[in-house]
Parts: C-alpha cells; sequence; structure tokens
C-alpha cells in the first residue's frame, strides 16, 4: 500500500492541478503579493462552473430510472446534513466566542455550503488518478451550497427582527 501511495505520488507530483495546488500553498506562506486579473479570475471561474455543470448533465443523462431514488435520497441527506452544520456551527460560535452575532450568522452560513473550488480539485484528482465517483455529484454541489444561504439569510432575518437595519445595528440595540 505505501508503495502504491507512492507511485501515485511521484506520477501526479508535476501535474497542473497539483502545481497550481502547491502555487496556492506556497504564495501565502511565502508572503508574495500575487493577484490574478480580475478578467482571468472571471473567465476561470466560468470555465470551472461550466465544465463542472456540463459533465455533471451528461453524466446524469446515462444514469438509469430506477437509480433516481437512491440519488434523491443522497441529495436530500446532503442538504439537511450542510443545513444542520450550518445551524450547529452558530450554537457553537454562540456558545463558544463573543463574536458579534451577524458574524456568527455569516460564518455558519460559510460552514453550512459547500466549495465548487474544493469540488473542482477533489473532482481533478479523482480523474487523474483514474477513480469512478457517481455522475449526480455536481447536482449534489449545487442543492448543497443552498442550505448555507438559507441558514445565513435566516440568521440574518432573525437579527433584522432583533433591531437591525440594512445598515447595521439600530441604536440601543445589543451588538453581540
Amino acid at each position: 500500500m505505501l508503495l502504491e501511495f507512492w507511485e501515485n505520488f511521484t506520477h501526479n507530483l508535476f501535474k497542473p492541478l497539483l502545481l497550481f495546488f502547491y502555487l496556492g500553498f506556497l504564495i501565502p506562506l511565502l508572503k508574495v503579493e500575487f493577484e490574478f486579473p480580475y478578467v482571468i479570475y472571471q473567465g476561470l471561474t466560468m470555465y470551472l462552473l461550466l465544465a463542472i455543470g456540463w459533465h455533471g448533465g451528461e453524466e446524469l443523462a446515462t444514469i438509469h430510472a430506477s437509480s433516481i431514488g437512491n440519488i434523491v435520497g443522497f441529495i436530500v441527506l446532503g442538504f439537511v446534513l450542510n443545513f444542520v452544520i450550518g445551524l450547529l456551527a452558530y450554537l457553537l460560535l454562540t456558545r463558544m466566542t463573543k463574536m458579534r452575532r451577524i458574524d456568527k450568522a455569516t460564518v455558519a452560513g460559510y460552514y453550512g455550503s459547500d466549495s465548487a473550488g474544493t469540488f473542482a480539485t477533489c473532482v481533478g484528482v479523482l480523474a487523474t488518478v483514474g477513480m469512478a465517483f457517481n455522475g449526480f455529484m455536481p447536482v449534489m454541489l449545487a442543492v448543497m451550497e443552498m442550505p448555507g444561504c438559507l441558514v445565513a439569510l435566516y440568521l440574518a432575518a432573525r437579527l433584522r427582527h432583533r433591531g437591525w437595519t440594512r445598515r447595521g445595528p439600530c441604536p440601543m440595540s445589543p451588538v453581540t
């Protein structure tokens, strides 16, 4: 097993996907000022999202109708799990930190969501090593983005009800 790991590691060491990972890891450590031009950033983002969606649509079209129930079950499980993670994050932040409520809601929304960048990296790594994965995973990515947004919107609505406006806390309202 260790030998197989070493062979995979040396074989994939200089693949473009991992080179960009190394670059993204080292730039902050070395404190190098680096930023993609906005147009390139937008183009890469559009390309990744289109590629993920297109590939997911192609894979979803090949799924047999008898598997739809299982797929819906996984998608519902992913949605509920991310929703619970967002609420749990808010609860833990409330009990363990002295952050402002709006910051807790923001962090909870972030943790209740998932990352398209992480997903794209995982898909790339799985494709590079030739490991199969289910074609409905891009659909799960899209569905699992929603709970974080819903948690953040719900918590922000609660804050507004308690005296927050669009500009921040109303006079005399508690901030923490």
